[in-house]
């Protein structure tokens, strides 16, 4: 029996993902960075969102975070098209070393929106572009991305005011990416 031919746009998929695999795995090299540093898909990502460390339970962000960043992702029409990326995935953090596998990995997934879920994500993704730094609320452009900063995200989430405005900045950063939100609030 044959096996059944590959559409043009299955093998170029097919071809971008091990291209994206390959280049995330030079990113990691970068750092040391092992298994479980980044989740999602490598390939049709819209929206990246950065943490500086790993949830203390050994996943990428807490239960809460990751529900609420779903639900944001989700309001936003993303939500299977959401990567998530710890920049500082190892004890002994270089500056200059975070920085660059920010960029080699964003660049290999080459999400258009890019969302720092806490103050240090963002000086590492600040650093990543060449930024002096990334303030909270922030909604720059930068070599054909949308970059921004939520701030402390996980503690904007008892806060019913910081929960606005951290929305109201995811939403500005996606909408400079072209992706507009579906609903008023997650």
């Amino acid at each position: 029996m044959r096996k059944p031919e590959l559409s043009v746009a299955d093998t170029l998929r097919v071809a971008y993902e091990a291209k994206a695999l390959a280049e995330l795995a030079d990113a990691d090299a970068v750092t040391g960075a092992g298994p479980g540093t980044w989740d999602g898909p490598v390939v049709g990502a819209h929206i990246a969102f950065l943490t500086a460390h790993p949830d203390t339970a050994g996943s990428i962000l807490g239960a809460r975070t990751t529900e609420a960043v779903a639900k944001a992702a989700g309001a936003m029409g993303a939500a299977d098209a959401v990567f998530v990326l710890v920049t500082r995935p190892t004890a002994d953090y270089a500056p200059e070393a975070a920085a660059r596998r920010v960029r080699m990995a964003l660049e290999a997934v080459d999400a258009p929106a890019v969302i720092a879920l806490d103050s240090e994500g963002a000086e590492d993704l600040a650093r990543a572009f060449g930024l002096d730094g990334l303030p909270t609320g922030a909604d720059l452009r930068v070599f054909g991305r949308s970059l921004g900063s939520v701030g402390d995200f996980a503690a904007s989430l008892d806060d019913a005011a910081a929960k606005s405005r951290a929305w109201s900045t995811m939403k500005k950063v996606a909408a400079g990416a072209g992706i507009k939100a579906k609903t008023r609030e997650p």
